[in-house]
Order: C-alpha cells, then structure tokens, then sequence
C-alpha cells in the first residue's frame, strides 16, 4: 500500500452530509428550471394564441 492511500481517509458521517447538501441543492435547481419551463411554456401559449385569434374567420 503506497503512502498516498494510507493518508486518505473518509469519514461516512461527511460524505452523507455533502451528499445531502448536494441533493438539496439540485432539488432546489430542479425547482428553478421547471418554473422557468413553465414560464416559457405559459409565455409560448399566449403568443400563439395572439397571433392566431386575428387569423380565424367566421
């Protein structure tokens, strides 16, 4: 065993605490991005429907 793999040592109680930060944070992005897809979506809607409402004839 080389020098370099005796040093490295990992505490389980850390990794979970990053891993749980992590998972906050891309829970929080994936909040931010499905409100912005929304938003589009929502924005889209209403140009088609504003470009289409002059084109129907009755």
């Amino acid at each position: 065993m080389t020098q370099d793999a005796q040093d490295l040592v990992v505490e389980p109680a850390r990794v979970i605490a990053v891993l749980r930060r992590r998972v906050e944070e891309l829970t929080y992005e994936n909040a931010v991005l499905s409100a912005a897809v929304d938003q589009q979506r929502e924005e889209i809607n209403a140009l088609r429907g504003a470009s289409g409402a002059g084109d129907r004839s009755g």
